[in-house]
């Protein structure tokens, strides 16, 4: 179908467009006037993201606004805090809404989760990408109730906001004070265990201790290397005595030529032989010059031998005795080196004991400064939330709006008028023009003689009108006048 056609339509029709119009237009006006006002009331709220925490002064993580804003937003329409306005307003001891409650056949739950839901249905909460304020309009049949519904949505959502920060607190704190007492246990017996191990081994101050046992160590090293020197010494003295001793030539030792006194004896006993020699050639053996000279050399002769075996001896003993001043040393280092491993392996029980104290003593102190902070945190009645716009009663209604109504109303009708028309017009098509006659299904080889103003055919009576069969060698007729 052309637009002329639907223009031709439109304009035979015009009583029906017309009639539908003024319904839908008359039913919107009676409807934007008969409905109840209603009235909206906002509420502004300035949510201050701030980064550090309000009892420790720590940065926080940085996190966008737009999500914060979005979390608040959920915040404000979640059902926990109508449910708080409803207690705040007692809304639920109202008899008006008792007996809505009572008829609304819907309703399933307690009165309070029904007035929460209800609350929510005509809550708006508009929150900014590039701002921190939120906006909460609430809509009401009076504009008192509804500021008084906003405000209380505003201050329900402060004190859950402090709610969701104080509670986690509380419960923490209570699970960090159990953890406390347990830590303080724990701590109480670490340093009840390191006493004891002080106390049953004696232990005053185990590095200067350690301190004077490894320089006595380091005293008695050095004398076993003195010691040592000494037997080497003595071994050695040994060694040619027992040479000297094989080849009958212990004169020549050192030991005896560096006693003076040995010397001075063989001094004395060449002189005595000199003398006995002198004697003999002069007197007899028998006389007693010669018998005295004689006892005079044998007497030193047994004072030498009895001299060198002293020495002998002296040399024997000085190396036993350089021996075992070396074996004493020898066992003096090896006590003195127990005795240090002993000591370093108290100081390492003592050190693992200390350690234990030091880690739960830390961890005791972690704890109680969480706890404290905790504590405080729980006690905390502050928040980054502030009204910044309290509501008050609107002096105008919000709905509903008539001119908004109307134009919907004129529009919707105008849509449904035309709808009405060609509907009506393809169910009982009419010949309005020579164009809807050709277009018809059996009018194809049929042409348009003459047109009669003013008349027209509905598709039954189509055949009763003025055509004839197109002849190529007929004259053109013109339209009847």
């Amino acid at each position: 179908m052309k637009l002329t056609q639907v223009i031709r339509v439109f304009w035979a029709r015009r009583w029906l467009f017309v009639l539908v119009l003024a319904a839908t237009v008359s039913a919107a006006t009676a409807y934007s006037l008969l409905k109840a006002k209603t009235y909206v009331a906002e509420v502004a709220v300035l949510v201050d993201a701030k980064n550090t925490d309000p009892v420790t002064g720590t940065a926080l993580p940085q996190q966008m606004l737009s999500s914060i804003q979005a979390t608040q937003a959920d915040v404000i329409s979640s059902h926990n805090v109508a449910l708080k306005v409803v207690d705040r307003l007692q809304l639920a001891s109202e008899p008006e809404m008792q007996l809505q409650f009572a008829q609304d056949r819907d309703s399933s739950g307690s009165i309070r989760d029904w007035l929460a839901d209800r609350l929510l249905e005509k809550l708006t909460v508009r929150a900014s990408h590039d701002s921190s304020v939120i906006n909460l309009n609430f809509e009401a049949r009076s504009p008192e109730q509804a500021a008084r519904i906003a405000n209380a949505f505003a201050d329900s959502y402060i004190q859950t906001s402090l709610e969701m920060r104080i509670d986690p607190a509380r419960r923490q704190a209570v699970w960090f004070d159990d953890q406390l007492q347990e830590l303080r246990k724990a701590l109480q017996g670490a340093q009840q265990r390191l006493s004891d191990y002080q106390q049953q081994r004696k232990i005053v101050g185990t590095d200067d201790r350690l301190d004077v046992e490894n320089a006595k160590l380091n005293e008695i090293a050095s004398q076993l290397i003195t010691a040592q020197t000494a037997m080497y010494d003595a071994e050695s003295r040994q060694k040619q005595l027992q040479q000297a001793l094989q080849k009958n030539q212990i004169e020549e030792l050192p030991d005896i030529l560096g006693n003076s006194l040995l010397q001075s004896m063989k001094a004395d006993l060449v002189r005595a032989e000199g003398k006995l020699a002198q004697v003999s050639q002069r007197y007899g053996r028998n006389h007693p010059e010669n018998v005295s000279a004689a006892a005079e050399v044998q007497t030193l002769r047994a004072k030498l031998t009895t001299e060198l075996t002293t020495v002998q001896g002296s040399i024997n003993q000085a190396a036993q005795v350089a021996r075992q001043r070396v074996t004493e040393a020898l066992q003096a280092l090896e006590g003195q080196k127990q005795k240090i491993l002993g000591l370093k392996q108290q100081r390492d029980g003592l050190d693992v004991l200390s350690r234990d104290v030091e880690n739960t003593q830390h961890a005791y102190d972690a704890a109680m400064q969480r706890t404290s902070e905790l504590r405080l945190t729980s006690r905390l009645d502050q928040t980054n939330i502030a009204i910044l716009n309290p509501a008050t009663p609107p002096l105008k209604p919000a709905g509903p709006k008539v001119v908004r109504n109307l134009f919907l109303a004129i529009l919707i009708g105008s849509f449904l008028a035309a709808g009405a028309a060609l509907t009506l017009e393809l169910t009982d098509r009419r010949v309005r023009s020579s164009a809807d006659l050709l277009d018809l299904d059996d009018s194809d080889g049929l042409a348009v003689l003459a047109e009669i103003k003013g008349l027209s055919l509905s598709k039954p009576a189509r055949g009763r009108a003025v055509v004839a069969q197109a002849a190529p060698a007929l004259p053109a007729i013109q339209p009847a006048a």
